[in-house]
């Protein structure tokens, strides 16, 4: 399950230098501790400095329980604490790797239906307040609670209650024993300061004013977030685990990724995670800048909505019918597709899953790209396409549907372009609706559309699989409505089987039912290429969240610059 380097490399290939593929290799091949050997080498004493980062749209939110996007999670996992942290192997399976961040220690009951959490006496949330066992209890409740508005209450299934042995003690209870036990304790929960919080209405957290302003415990404390212009944090630097290395990170908003790139290059921000390939030879020329080259656990999907966009309860008078998905996969060429939207810097899809978090990819038996086998199946589906006509047609009704997608991402924007060819070669006509942030998370989270072109970093041991395309998110982030009791089934036997080895089966199963239902299209994993000033000392990028270690970045006293000096507040 761990990270391949072949592929990775494979994928990169002629357009990085030899210096940057060794940069890749210290991320990607396996679980050794230590900094990205980079042009520098961060020191222990290297203390201060502002680290200003680009992003290319707003957040959200950042109250822990109600985001869902990456941008919004960089930021609150700065702020905020969990339990424990997954190691940088991502390992999922009882609590090894796992490091103490609030809970110092934890004890397995004898039947491992309950884990007691010893919490660090010394932790202390921004305000000065204590963490305790009863804030660790709310949390769960603010996460879990139904009448709230929480993105993880199915993720926490299986946790029954959380109780308070003492002050410093919090007992998690469990359902049923499973391997993903202490992952589902950990890893989903940022802990919230029950003093501030528990005083709202479960219904109004996230919407309220108090927690517009985070109040955690982790090593950045938050400071201001001035919406559409940027979000600044600063060092707490009395914290239980360490002051942050860095005083200040401004994470400054731009309109777009054109915006945020440009930023770095012109020096007024140090660090954006994604450049785009057609910016990549002019930044290797660039003495002031670095490449970093790191891997993440995501993949980017059409997905087709199988209920009509104004009344749920019906079926989508086009995307209902599975002849119709299998024939419009058929007709993408992805492989070809891929290589000209971003050339050597993606590998086609196998499925709802990057290719690190999955066993034997290769096994399953993918649609290929067939045009004239796409044309036969629109056929015996009813769709006529007319002598002299671009456009199928059944019962009066035009095979023409909308496609959306975020304004944020280029390659999704080109690949659209692709695709309205590739679909209008069997008779499908669509029309591209490019969105921006706040619209897009509407219509897409209200199920108003016909097919979304989107993208997900997936969650450690794909524990989220179920609420992105199973049944139990239908209601939730399963944006498409897709639900097949047998694919439900699999994924849930896969994540819940205890015997070592046992899975494999299970997963196989399940991917190949949803490629044969094909209710997305699953079209290629990008490789992430971030860059740098040559100042910044940026230490090991995680697979599932490129920030997790971002206290530990630093600035080489030898280059700062003049936005470095005063930084602390």
């Amino acid at each position: 399950m761990g990270i391949k380097f072949n592929d990775v490399t494979m994928m990169i290939g002629r357009r990085v230098t030899v210096g940057v593929m060794l940069a890749l290799c210290a991320s990607a091949c396996g679980p050794k501790e230590g900094p990205i050997p980079t042009n520098v080498t961060p020191q222990d004493g290297a203390i201060g400095g502002m680290l200003a980062v680009a992003l290319p749209q707003d957040v959200r939110s950042l109250y822990p329980p109600t985001v869902d996007r990456a941008i919004d999670f960089a930021i609150v996992n700065s702020i905020y604490d969990r339990l424990a942290d997954i190691g940088t192997n991502l390992n999922t399976l009882g609590d090894s790797g796992f490091v103490p961040q609030l809970a110092e220690s934890w004890k397995w009951a004898p039947d491992s239906l309950s884990i007691a959490f010893k919490l660090n006496a010394k932790a202390r949330f921004h305000d000065g307040q204590p963490v305790r066992a009863e804030d660790v209890k709310f949390t769960f409740r603010a996460y879990s609670d139904t009448a709230g508005r929480s993105q993880y209450t199915s993720y926490l299934s299986n946790i029954d209650s959380v109780s308070t042995r003492d002050s410093l003690t919090a007992v998690v209870w469990f359902k049923r024993r499973t391997p993903l036990q202490f992952f589902d304790a950990t890893y989903t929960m940022y802990i919230l300061p029950a003093h501030v919080f528990s005083k709202i209405p479960i219904r109004d957290l996230g919407t309220d004013s108090l927690t517009k302003y985070p109040i955690g415990s982790g090593r950045f404390r938050f400071v201001n977030h001035i919406p559409e212009q940027r979000i600044e944090m600063i060092s707490d630097t009395s914290n239980y685990r360490g002051r942050a290395k860095l005083d200040r990170v401004v994470w400054a908003v731009y309109a777009n990724f054109a915006g945020a790139t440009l930023s770095v290059f012109n020096g007024d921000a140090d660090f954006f995670e994604k450049l785009q390939p057609e910016d990549l030879e002019k930044a290797e020329q660039n003495k002031n800048l670095k490449i970093v080259p790191y891997v993440q656990a995501g993949y980017t999907f059409l997905t087709f909505n199988l209920r009509a966009p104004l009344d749920h309860k019906i079926p989508h008078p086009i995307f209902s019918d599975v002849r119709v998905r299998r024939a419009l996969t058929m007709a993408v060429d992805r492989a070809a597709t891929a290589r000209s939207v971003l050339d050597t810097f993606a590998t086609v899809s196998f499925g709802p899953a990057p290719r690190m978090m999955f066993q034997n990819p290769d096994a399953l038996k993918q649609l290929p790209f067939d045009v004239a086998h796409a044309r036969a199946l629109l056929d015996s589906a009813g769709w006529v396409l007319s002598p002299g006509k671009e456009t199928r047609n059944k019962d009066g009704n035009s095979l023409t549907f909308d496609l959306v997608l975020p304004s944020t991402s280029n390659p999704r924007i080109k690949y659209a372009e692709y695709l309205q060819r590739q679909f209008r070669a069997v008779g499908a006509t669509v029309n591209v609706r490019v969105l921006e942030g706040r619209v897009m998370g509407d219509i897409v989270g209200g199920g108003k559309f016909d097919s979304y072109l989107g993208a997900w970093t997936s969650t450690p041991g794909l524990k989220g699989l179920p609420q992105a395309w199973g049944t139990s998110g239908v209601n939730g982030q399963n944006f498409g409505a897709y639900s097949n009791p047998r694919f439900d089934a699999d994924i849930d036997a896969a994540l819940n089987t205890l015997k070592p080895g046992a899975a494999g089966p299970f997963w196989q199963r399940a991917f190949q039912q949803i490629i044969d239902d094909a209710p997305a299209i699953f079209l290629y994993e990008e490789r992430q290429i971030g860059i740098m000033q040559a100042r910044v000392m940026p230490q090991r990028m995680r697979a599932d969240a490129w920030y997790s270690d971002l206290a530990d970045w630093s600035i080489d006293p030898a280059r700062r610059i003049a936005r470095d000096k005063g930084a602390a507040r």
